[in-house]
């Protein structure tokens, strides 16, 4: 049975293969749009890996580059009835001369014992992971909150101030 095209008489194989060729149009279009969709998320996930290789890199030269430094840290904390302002070396080399001062409007605000800062300050030195605490008074009238000035001197004679932010 003959079929009419676009005024062409076609055989029924002919009309046949130009549906299967249509099919295949169809099925390689798509493909196509699917392997499109598949290039670029495959694109958008080599650009975020570029980006974390680059912040990788970037953590690695901070790290390398402070490896002889000296990092503290300073919170406070309860220890039974009173609490207490803890000094904290977390990095890999000796502090030395530890020095802390309390940043706070009023001098009467100020938490540490003069005291404890006459006796313990400056601190000598401070192995790697080592600590060591002072009394806070902290009462109602002071601030649970504020402001901690530390000073210290490097292994490499480096003097070093830092400001971190404490609260109870």
């Amino acid at each position: 049975m003959p079929l009419f095209y676009a005024g062409v008489l076609m055989s029924f194989y002919e009309g046949l293969s130009l549906v299967v060729a249509c099919i295949a149009v169809i099925m390689s279009l798509v493909a196509w749009t699917g392997q499109r969709k598949l290039q670029r998320e495959a694109n958008d996930m080599q650009r975020a890996t570029s980006k974390l290789a680059e912040k990788q890199l970037e953590m690695l030269l901070r790290e390398e580059e402070g490896r002889g430094k000296a990092r503290l840290s300073a919170d406070l904390f309860k220890d039974g009835k009173t609490h207490r302002l803890r000094i904290r070396n977390y990095s890999a080399v000796v502090a030395r001369n530890i020095n802390v001062e309390i940043l706070v409007d009023d001098p009467r605000d100020d938490p540490l014992i003069d005291s404890e800062k006459l006796s313990k300050l400056p601190w000598p030195s401070l192995a790697p992971e080592a600590e060591f605490a002072m009394i806070a008074a902290l009462t109602l009238s002071r601030p649970t909150a504020f402001n901690v000035l530390l000073r210290w001197t490097n292994p490499d004679g480096a003097a070093v101030e830092e400001q971190v932010f404490v609260a109870l």
